[in-house]
């Protein structure tokens, strides 16, 4: 499994209706960075890409989503000195898949 329930679990006490909602936002957080990310990407504001990639972070941390992280801490440190522009994209494009593969997952699991 890409998604890792076990930290929203216990932080809710295993609260399924407080699990359900932390999912459905976390959908409408992944519909947002689809349209936002690779617009900045586009527009070469490399800064605000990285701003972007740390909050998209915080999402996919609380989701246990481990190697998604990874992609954006790395994503916002690059973005943050505008290097390795070249490298943007695919990290955006695997962090998008993945997440999009951790909602199919998690559908029907609360």
């Amino acid at each position: 499994m890409i998604a890792d329930l076990n930290y929203l679990k216990t932080m809710s006490g295993g609260d399924s209706n407080f699990i359900r909602e932390m999912i459905e936002l976390f959908r409408e957080q992944i519909d947002e960075y689809k349209l936002i990310m690779p617009e900045l990407l586009r527009e070469k504001r490399y800064d605000e890409l990285s701003k972007v990639a740390h909050k998209a972070k915080s999402s996919v941390a609380v989701m246990g989503m481990s190697e998604a992280a990874e992609i954006l801490k790395e994503l916002e440190i690059l973005a943050q000195g505008g290097i390795e522009v070249e490298q943007y994209e695919g990290m955006i494009s695997t962090f998008l898949t993945q997440s999009q593969l951790a909602l199919k997952e998690l559908e029907g699991t609360y």
